[in-house]
């Protein structure tokens, strides 16, 4: 079966093979790439790794979710949105604030269910003037 990495990959990174060609006597020193004295100035924190564990094609991908993904998710569900996100607008957009306040609703009452949480946002929001469409 063959590999993905050949011998010689095996037996030492890049540095380390030119290195070892100079200390042999078979790259003279003057002849050396130009990236060798960048390497030796400034080398990586992390050395390569030629026996890198890469994902095998038939893993499936792990979805990631957030709790305020799902919760964001249920928000324009619920509320389609309308108006357009300027990205440079120094003001908070309809769902970050209700994100917010819902985080501030769910540490006042952390054995409510989301369902009621959700609805207790919807509230407070009304309450300050916040009008969901």
């Amino acid at each position: 079966m063959a590999s993905f990495i050949t011998r010689a990959e095996r037996s030492g990174n890049i540095f380390s093979r030119v290195t070892g060609l100079i200390r042999a006597g078979q790259l003279n020193w003057a002849d050396r790439p130009l990236w060798y004295d960048v390497y030796v100035s400034s080398p990586p924190l992390t050395p390569p790794d030629w026996n890198v564990k890469l994902a095998k094609y038939d893993e499936p991908i792990r979805s990631i979710f957030y709790e305020e993904d799902v919760l964001r998710a249920k928000f324009y569900k619920t509320y389609r949105s309308t108006a357009g996100i300027q990205v440079d607008s120094s003001r908070t957009s309809v769902s970050q604030q209700f994100i917010n306040e819902y985080k501030l609703v769910k540490s006042e009452n952390a054995e409510a269910t989301d369902d009621q949480l959700f609805e207790m946002t919807q509230k407070r929001l009304n309450e300050n003037g916040i009008v969901l469409k």
